[in-house]
This record gives C-alpha cells, structure tokens and sequence, in this order.
C-alpha cells in the first residue's frame, strides 16, 4: 500500500521544488506583479495622401510600451527611380519633427508607386507630449502664418520628401 504512494509524493515534491525555483527570491519582481507594466493606450492614427501629386497611406500603430509600427504604400508621385526618397513628420509651419527617413527605407517600385514599407520606431502617438500627435515646437498661434491673425494650432502632419525636397503632404488624423 505504501508503495502506491511513493511515486506521486515524489512527483509532486519535485513540482513544489520546480516550481519555488522558478519564482524571484526575495523582493525583486513577486511585489510588483500585479502592477500595470505599460502607462500607454493601444492608439491608431493614419496619412491620407490623397490630393496633390503624391497618392498613399500611411498609417501609424501604437501599442501599450509606446512603441509605434509605421506602415505604408504609395501609388503616385515616386516616379523617379533614382531619386533618394524620405517621409517626416511635421508640425503646421512644416518644421521637422521626426525624420523616418532611415527606417522606413521608401523605393520606388518603377510604376510611379512605392513598394509597401514598414517600421517599429520607439516613438509614440499621443502618450505623452514627444509624441507624433502631441510634440509642438512653439505655442504661439500666430508663429508661422503670413496674416498674423490668432488661430487654432492645426495639427501635426507628414512629408514625402524627393532629394530633400518637400514633394508630398498629409494630415495626421487619429
């Protein structure tokens, strides 16, 4: 009879002694487990390119770390095969934000488009005030308009660029 016993006792002390292995000594994690470990929201925001010579989207995916997945394609305005093409995120007056440029790697497919492209940068959306929607390089409302009348900032936006050179625009809407 206590032969039947021998073999689960043994199994289930060799889990108990697994299992107290596996878990932080002391301190170091087992206190803090239940805190929330990502102070971001999951949030989405997209480029239309949708007037002008430039035809795309580009769309934009934040997850809980803050990091963001940028993604795109575009179907007109890359007509030149040997041209060095870029893509940026700007505030209202055009001034650089975030250059994208690098990571994103835009080729032209020969068609006048692009191939598809895509890229996790460890910038965020809106989670805090660096963000693709939230950074801002002047809080005067009248710092970059001609008529010198007080405005509404307008929000953020994206470039293509052609050989440095601003080629394409679109607003970031979320």
């Amino acid at each position: 009879m206590m032969r039947r016993f021998v073999l689960p006792t043994f199994f289930i002390l060799l889990s108990l002694i697994a299992i107290s292995l596996a878990l932080p000594s002391g301190t170091e994690l087992l206190s803090h487990t239940f805190e929330k470990r990502n102070n971001c929201q999951c949030s989405f925001a997209i480029a239309d390119f949708n007037s002008g010579s430039v035809k795309g989207v580009v769309t934009f995916s934040q997850d809980e770390t803050g990091c963001t997945e940028v993604a795109g394609i575009f179907s007109r305005g890359f007509n030149d095969t040997h041209a060095s093409y870029g893509f940026k995120i700007v505030d209202e007056c055009y001034r650089e934000l975030f250059d994208l440029s690098s990571g994103l790697n835009i080729t032209p497919d020969g068609c006048g488009g692009t191939n598809a492209f895509r890229h996790k940068f460890n910038i965020n959306i809106d989670c805090n005030s660096n963000g693709f929607l939230t950074k801002v390089l002047h809080n005067d409302k009248r710092n970059c308009h001609s008529d010198n009348k007080l405005r509404k900032r307008l929000p953020n936006g994206a470039i293509t660029t052609q050989n440095g050179q601003s080629s394409g625009y679109a607003g970031l809407t979320k």
